[in-house]
This record gives structure tokens, C-alpha cells and sequence, in this order.
């Protein structure tokens, strides 16, 4: 069966490499690899620290326990070591945010992995104390995606480069794509377009923006996640977000957004006021007005947007509906949990 992707960032990546290791004919279809929101995203794996109930929650958790296997065959079919730390992390309450406790005791009285801890040595007089969520975890995400890349090669999964401007319907099917450079036809698609989404399906995806900075300094040694900051230590930098701005795709770091991230990560962290910056970046969640994903099946074509801030912690287990519904057709309970009919 053939096979076509339409995005490639790490949900359209996650989502070949599965099907083309199950034997599919795989072509993904972009109009630039690296725009990718995917490339400039925290990489934080955090379902207790975002706060996350219900069916959001199950879907989150869900994943974060693929993320070891789906990390390791990340690594075995690219033969890229990938930077993944998956020992904890550190939600950091600030005064005032004695909610945080109370949940982080109801999710320990679940019987999930929580530590209420004293704050650390490096951490501001705004901070209280700290949760430590056992079960929590980061990753490097550029490392990831460039080890995504790497799988499509050696798997032989074709990337084209052309912007597709029109799908084609007809009796609940999808005939073509029509791209700037040609059309395109598939025995299936799958549609991983992230916050350009409403370009192609009236669906209400739009794009949230993110402003984040790379700093020369490790002033700490595990992600420290607070209401205003998070700041993330990789193996060469340390990465601090971010921004969430409702500005259409509106590009470029801006003073107010730098000043933004700067002054709250020294809130926190004090001794980041001295951090050389290496870098600025940007990016686009593509949000919904729930901030839950949204699923769409057809007959030979499947949706999977609207990730907004967890993208990089849905790939594996997004990956697998979309591999299962192909493959096996099973229809996962997640597109009725996630169906844009609640809209």
C-alpha cells in the first residue's frame, strides 16, 4: 500500500518511520523540513507538571510510557544517539501557588510518582519548594528530529518538497493532492499539518507562537518548570521558554518576548542573569480552543493535529493509532475522544 504524509514534523516523522518499518510504501510530502515547529520545541515529556486530567491526561501518560522503546528504535533505525534524559523533573511552586501542592497529592494518591522536596540552593526567594514527578523526562528535540531524518533515509521513505494548496474530495474520500509543483495520489493519507491545518480542513487549529532562547550556562541539571519559565538543561546548552502568543504567524523573536523569557527564567534561577545567549528561536503550537488534539478518520485518510505544547510527547502514541488504523484498521477510541465534533 502507498502511502502519503502531508508535514513533516515530529508527528508526519514518527508516523512514516512506523509505517514504513511495517512495509508501506511511505512518501512524505513538505513544504520545508525544517520549518517544522518540532525543531524549536522545550522537548519536555510532562504530563503531572502541565497539570493534565481526564481524557488528555490518559492519552499523555499513555505516551510517555512508550517514549523509552519509541526512543530506542529512533536510535536503532537511524544509528543516531539521541539526548534523553527520563529520570524526573522539577515543577517549581512560586508564592501564591499552593493549588500546585494539592494537585500534585492528588495525583500521588493515585499512586503515580511524586516528591514534595525543599527548593534548591540556585533557586530565587519567589520560590517555595519544589515536585518532583518520578516519572517525567526530556528530550533534545532538534537531536530527535534530526535522528527522524536520518530513519527516513536509511528506511528509504521519499521527501518531497512542494507545498500542497488543495485536497481533493469526493464521496468522503480523497482522491489527490494538489501541490505548487504537481498532484499526488495514494492509497492513503495521513495529514500531520500542525498549526497550518485550517489551511487545508475547516477545522479550528491555529497557531500559538512561541518564543524560546538558548543559553551557554547549566546552572541546573534537571528541568526546572515553573508557571513562568522552563528552563531546560541539554548536553551543550540550556534551553529557556517560552512565550505563548496568539499572533497568527507572525514571525521573528521580538524585545518584549526576549525580555519575557529573560527576566522570568532570573525569577527563578537568579544566576542565568550572568548565561551568554547563543541563540533565539521561534515557533507555532497549533492550539485548539480546548487544547486537546483533534482526529479525523475518512475512508482511505486520517487527520492528526492540534497537538498544541505536546507534540513531542504525543509522536509515539499518535504514531501507533495512525499505524494501527492502517495497518490492522482498528480505529482507536482516541478519535472519538478527540473529534472535532465537540466543536
Amino acid at each position: 500500500m502507498k502511502v502519503a504524509i502531508v508535514g513533516s514534523g515530529v508527528i508526519g516523522l514518527s508516523t512514516a518511520l512506523y509505517l514504513a518499518l511495517e512495509g508501506f510504501r511511505t512518501k512524505i510530502i513538505t513544504r520545508n523540513p525544517q520549518e517544522a515547529t518540532s525543531w524549536v520545541a522545550g522537548g519536555m515529556l510532562a504530563p503531572f507538571s502541565e497539570g493534565l486530567e481526564g481524557e488528555l491526561f490518559k492519552f499523555s501518560y499513555e505516551s510517555l510510557k512508550m517514549f523509552p522503546e519509541y526512543i530506542k528504535l529512533v536510535e536503532e533505525v537511524s544509528r543516531l544517539k539521541i539526548d534523553y534524559w527520563n529520570d524526573g523533573m522539577l515543577r517549581v511552586v512560586l508564592k501564591g501557588e499552593e493549588e500546585l501542592l494539592r494537585r500534585a497529592e492528588q495525583y500521588r494518591a493515585r499512586g503515580y510518582s511524586v516528591e514534595f522536596l525543599e527548593k534548591m540552593d540556585y533557586h530565587s526567594e519567589e520560590v517555595v519548594s519544589v515536585i518532583r514527578y518520578g516519572e517525567e523526562g526530556w528530550v533534545d528535540t532538534e537531536n530527535l528530529m534530526d535522528a527522524l531524518l536520518l530513519a527516513m533515509e536509511r528506511l528509504g521513505v521519499e521527501i518531497q518538497i512542494d507545498e500542497i494548496g488543495k485536497v481533493d474530495f469526493k464521496d468522503g474520500r480523497v482522491n489527490y493532492l494538489k501541490g505548487i509543483k504537481d498532484s499526488y495520489t495514494a492509497d492513503y493519507y495521513v495529514f500531520c499539518t500542525g498549526a497550518w491545518t485550517k489551511e487545508l480542513f475547516d477545522v479550528p487549529v491555529y497557531p500559538i507562537k512561541g518564543q524560546a532562547i538558548k543559553v551557554r550556562a547549566k546552572p541546573v541539571d534537571v528541568v526546572n518548570y515553573s508557571t513562568i519559565s522552563y528552563i531546560i538543561p541539554r548536553s551543550r546548552h540550556t534551553y529557556i521558554g517560552a512565550t505563548s502568543e496568539d499572533v497568527a504567524f507572525l514571525g521573528g523573536n521580538t524585545v518584549s518576548g526576549l525580555n519575557y523569557l529573560c527576566s522570568n527564567a532570573i525569577r527563578v534561577v537568579p544566576s542565568l542573569a550572568k548565561a551568554e545567549v547563543i541563540s533565539t528561536l521561534y515557533g507555532f503550537r497549533p492550539a485548539t480552543p480546548d487544547e486537546k488534539p483533534i482526529f479525523m478518520a475518512g475512508e482511505n485518510y486520517c487527520l492528526l493535529s492540534g497537538h498544541y505544547r505536546n507534540g513531542i510527547l504525543h509522536a509515539p502514541i499518535t504514531a501507533n493509532i495512525a499505524k494501527s488504523l492502517i495497518k490492522d484498521e482498528v480505529r482507536s477510541a482516541y478519535f472519538e475522544y478527540f473529534s472535532q465534533e465537540r466543536f
